[in-house]
């Protein structure tokens, strides 16, 4: 929302989708063909569209549309908030509108603003009040008559003190003050604060004593109050108007022309005679088209023609005003460039089309039949809404009937694969668009599918199927779209109970997992029936129901994997049967163990044995280090001439070398075979620290001197032990450390455990 701030973007995806409607707005000239359209009319002349295209490079863009017909009960209304200065988010402002009173339907975000203000870099006038100057930027008007854009308005007051016979000129209306920028002229529209000045200067207050600021009025003052340069900020009050420069840019003689008392004549007059007329006007950024073509595109600001985010403003031949979202940044929309946007616009018939503010500040609310509040149908690009300067807002003065007028299906827009069924909901909205009711003899028809007692069944054909509903009591009707398709692009298998990705699986004999399948298409969920997922079991590692609950049984080792066939497309769970330690059912490591060997970190030393009181050869606890970091790629063999390079310990003990895990044991020899003491192991885990995530900071040695043996852990692990001690990795054992002792396969399981689960 920062005025000329380079906007960067990221994009969306097109390979070979189904186009399942040309668009009913056209949309996608400048940022390809729509490959789904999705509208619903909300109220006479009003229209809501949700668009998604794809690029040439295969990049989704998802767009949201309102066109508003001329002779709509809803128009649109600018808004700057409460104050000018300061900004809300699109929920506030719409709560802002409805605590004044307006029966607010949807709103877009509007102009460009400061960010450390909010303060619109443009001009705003609401219900034909004056409330901040355009500076020099263009501007879209909104009156009785139509829209209209206007290029590089200025609106120049003129302050004429009859007493004295002086006069004094400015263009600076509730905008920031600078040093050498003039004079300034603030009212109570701009901060319930102050004037927010952060330098001395010169003040004069003035009384309002009859009119209201206007882009072409008079007004009435009289000099209430004059200050010299020693107040840098001024409380501006009701029915006030304060006139102030810095010190700096020496007008004294600006304020000397006053003096308390004296009456004053304001008078403002703007360079685009029709502003007079509008009553909402609200600043831009770049006119994109005019009388129906691309409009100085070299004139453009050349920071934020790159792709991004979008919104923008566009006026049809016959009145129609569309306003139109683009998301972006992410990869479920690219977003667009400023030329795509022109195309865009032009592609809807807009003769008239300006930016407005893009990237994060890009957000569209509605309120939406079943809805009791405004939605954000967009998905604005900082992951929240933004407080920015100015709105759009819609409302209409339509009284409530509380009679069901339009006809809705809650589920409208949905995918649903072929032959699959879904229930429908119907809903209601009365002549303002809260929702009532649905008259219990609403009846729903298909063109595509069938409908019977309510539930939706589609038939075996791709495309849309236009839904149409009405009510015989009532005189309602309406439409909706289901978009049917014969094969999804994307398919997801999580396990049910954690709700994570499933694609392996280590179980016991008896263990069950319960898989959860779901198909997308263009990254939304699509309707399918449960017996549309066929499951299948390859190898003796158990079997599954209809339902995709698979229980594990077999012999232990064994690995195979279940297959799920859905939507088009297949997907793999790979299962493999845990091996059954029989020296481990009652040991007190058998937790850690566990754990460790279903996360692949371990393995034991035959089919049913792991031997936890063994003592941990060096090769295996590197091995072992290796795997608990990921095994990460390395190519490069290990310097040890005692370290085969064929050898299943030879990866993980040059990754160990690398790093300065392993520093070998004398003579070139790495003594892959030899038995680990416990300070040995200490000091290989306290290396790998960091390449495990482990964050911590280095252990006082002190920390020893709780352990009877602290005094013989050797000088080169003290650092080590003391760290891993402080870090809770190591308790030692009936109050001794053991350093020189044999550190088991057991104790091992334990410390690794507790240092990448923390348990």
């Amino acid at each position: 929302m920062l005025k000329r701030t380079v906007r960067t973007i990221f994009a969306a995806a097109l390979a070979a989708l189904l186009i399942l409607n040309a668009g009913v707005f056209a949309v996608g000239d400048g940022t390809g063909p729509a490959a789904y359209t999705n509208s619903m009319t909300l109220a006479k002349g009003f229209t809501y569209q949700n668009d998604i295209s794809y690029t040439p490079a295969g990049r989704r863009v998802e767009t949201f549309m309102l066109e508003n017909a001329a002779g709509s009960p809803v128009y649109p209304i600018v808004l700057a908030c409460d104050t000018i200065y300061g900004g809300m988010t699109i929920t506030q402002i719409i709560n802002y509108a409805r605590a004044q009173g307006y029966h607010v339907v949807g709103s877009v975000n509007a102009d460009f603003g400061y960010w450390d203000t909010r303060i619109p870099c443009g001009m705003v006038v609401e219900d034909g009040i004056y409330k901040s100057s355009p500076e020099g930027n263009n501007a879209i008007a909104f009156s009785e008559g139509g829209a209209f854009t206007s290029f590089m308005p200025e609106v120049n007051i003129t302050l004429q003190n009859e007493t004295a016979g002086e006069s004094v000129s400015l263009t600076h209306y509730n905008k920031t003050r600078s040093d050498g920028g003039g004079l300034y002229l603030y009212s109570e529209y701009f901060s319930t604060v102050s004037t927010r000045t952060t330098t001395d200067g010169w003040f004069v207050r003035f009384k309002v004593l009859e009119g209201e600021m206007s882009v072409s009025g008079r007004m009435t003052l009289e000099v209430a109050e004059l200050i010299d340069g020693q107040y840098n900020s001024l409380v501006i009050g009701k029915d006030n108007l304060i006139l102030t420069a810095a010190d700096a840019s020496e007008l004294q003689s600006e304020f000397e022309k006053f003096s308390v008392g004296d009456r004053v004549t304001l008078t403002t007059a703007c360079t685009d005679e029709k502003l007079a007329s509008a009553q909402w006007i609200s600043g831009c950024g770049n006119i994109l088209v005019s009388e129906g073509g691309v409009f100085h595109s070299e004139w453009w600001d050349s920071t934020i023609t790159d792709v991004n985010p979008r919104t923008a403003i566009g006026i049809k031949a016959d009145g129609t005003l569309v306003y139109y979202v683009m998301d972006g940044r992410t990869t479920a929309s690219r977003g667009s460039t400023l030329s795509q946007l022109a195309q865009d616009m032009i592609s809807m018939g807009c003769i008239y089309a300006v930016n407005m503010d893009g990237g994060g500040s890009s957000t569209m609310s509605l309120l939406l039949p079943g809805k009791s509040a405004g939605t954000v149908v967009n998905s604005p690009s900082d992951g929240t809404t933004r407080a920015v300067s100015s709105y759009i807002l819609f409302v209409t003065d339509a009284v409530s009937g509380g009679n069901a007028e339009h006809l809705f299906i809650g589920e409208d827009g949905r995918f649903i694969l072929c032959g699959s069924s879904a229930a429908l909901s119907s809903l209601a909205t009365d002549n303002t668009l809260k929702t009532v009711a649905a008259p219990a003899d609403t009846v729903m028809k298909a063109n595509l599918g069938t409908i019977s007692g309510g539930v939706y069944t589609a038939g075996d054909n791709a495309g849309v199927d236009n839904i149409s509903l009405s009510s015989l009591s009532t005189g309602a009707s309406g439409t909706g779209s289901l978009h049917v398709i014969s094969a999804a692009d994307t398919l997801t298998v999580k396990n049910a109970q954690t709700g994570r990705a499933a694609s392996s699986a280590i179980l016991e004999k008896g263990e069950t997992l319960s898989l959860a399948v779901t198909a997308q298409y263009m990254m939304r969920n699509v309707y399918m029936d449960k017996t549309a997922v066929k499951y299948a079991v390859e190898g003796d590692v158990g079997a599954i129901t209809e339902d995709g609950v698979f229980t594990a049984s077999g012999t232990a080792g064994a690995e195979g994997k279940i297959t799920i066939d859905a939507a088009g497309l297949k997907a793999e769970v790979g299962v493999k049967l845990a091996f059954e330690f029989e020296d481990m059912e009652k040991h007190w490591a058998a937790e850690y163990v566990k754990t460790l060997y279903e996360a692949g970190v371990v393995n034991g030393m035959t089919a049913t044995t792991y031997s936890p009181d063994t003592g941990m050869k060096r090769c295996d606890f590197v091995l072992m280090l290796y795997r608990a970091a990921g095994e990460p790629v390395y190519e490069a063999s290990a310097s040890f001439t005692d370290v085969p390079s064929d050898a299943y310990y030879a990866r993980a003990v040059a990754w160990a070398e690398a790093n300065g895990i392993a520093q070998g044991a004398g003579k070139g020899l790495f003594d892959p075979a030899g038995t680990l003491t416990r300070e040995q192991g200490f000091t290989f885990l306290y290396r790998s620290l960091k390449l495990l995530g482990v964050t911590y900071s280095e252990g006082d040695e002190s920390r020893l001197d709780i352990f009877a043996d602290g005094a013989q852990v050797s000088d080169w692990a003290r650092v080590p032990a003391a760290t891993l001690v402080s870090l809770g990795i190591i308790q030692g054992t009936d109050g001794s450390i053991l350093p020189s002792g044999t550190l088991t396969r057991a104790e091992m399981a334990k410390m690794f455990c507790v240092t990448l689960y923390r348990t």
